[in-house]
């Protein structure tokens, strides 16, 4: 069993982006928060919370939650409240979608500043070993990934070499990024120092990389997540809700 001592070093911010409009659900985003879209019985988010509550690492004395809310933000709020679980919950409004930087850095005013922070996109879901791998992966800076080919342009297409991220923003390999990353401070200080057609997170760890901070890639074997741009939003919906249907109760 671990001591008290041995237990602060894995003190963490769990930060969860759930302030887009989900735009690519189209007229069911008008109404309902993406990530609160039912899965079974319950919404995708709370599916997200539980498994990361679920890691061996996850710690409720010491570690924070915090929750970047905007589009349909009162969904979220009144399902969650201020505590779940036991578990308190941190809310930071988002009030203009000036991308995934923009969202990591105002969240992180709400973070334990010394301490490193999973962050994860509220429409993707991983089981809670994953993030135990994440947290227990020796580079402070993290990026998750899948072995993905297609014919599809995807911005998020990484280049990996000898287990770390070479290129994390348009890349060419075989690799995208799925959703979930590990950052330390000093990663978070990136944020917002690039721009495209808006303030997105994997062009500032890109910026990183280019000033020579390592960032490992930590793979994944499946790649859940809700809406995208293939094969498409149903179709990704179906896959989810079956995923589930297949898995041991404790993960839903």
């Amino acid at each position: 069993m671990l001591t008290r001592q041995q237990q602060h070093q894995f003190d963490m911010n769990y930060m969860i982006l759930a302030a887009g409009k989900g735009s690519r659900m189209r007229t069911l985003s008008t109404y309902l928060q993406k990530c609160m879209y039912p899965i079974l019985d319950r919404p995708f988010l709370e599916l997200t919370l539980q498994s990361i509550m679920d890691n061996p690492r996850f710690d409720p004395a010491h570690d924070r939650n915090i929750l970047v809310v905007g589009h349909l933000r009162h969904q979220v709020e009144a399902y969650f409240g201020s505590t779940w679980r036991g578990t308190d919950i941190h809310y930071v409004v988002q009030h203009e979608a000036l991308g995934t930087a923009h969202a990591v850095s105002l969240g992180f005013a709400a973070c334990d500043q010394d301490e490193n922070t999973i962050i994860v996109q509220a429409d993707v879901w991983a089981e809670p070993e994953f993030f135990e791998a994440l947290i227990d992966s020796p580079v402070p800076d993290a990026l998750s990934i899948h072995r993905h080919e297609c014919s599809f342009k995807h911005d998020e297409r990484v280049d990996v070499s000898d287990g770390l991220v070479t290129r994390a923003w348009k890349g060419t390999g075989p690799f995208v990024e799925c959703g979930i990353w590990k950052f330390s401070p000093g990663m978070i200080a990136y944020m917002m120092s690039r721009k495209d057609d808006e303030y997105r997170a994997l062009a500032s760890v890109q910026a990183a990389i280019e000033d020579g901070r390592p960032v490992a890639a930590v793979e994944r074997s499946r790649w859940i997540h809700l809406g995208a741009v293939e094969p498409g939003v149903a179709e990704n919906l179906a896959e989810v809700i079956s995923f589930f249907c297949e898995q041991p109760r404790r993960w839903y």
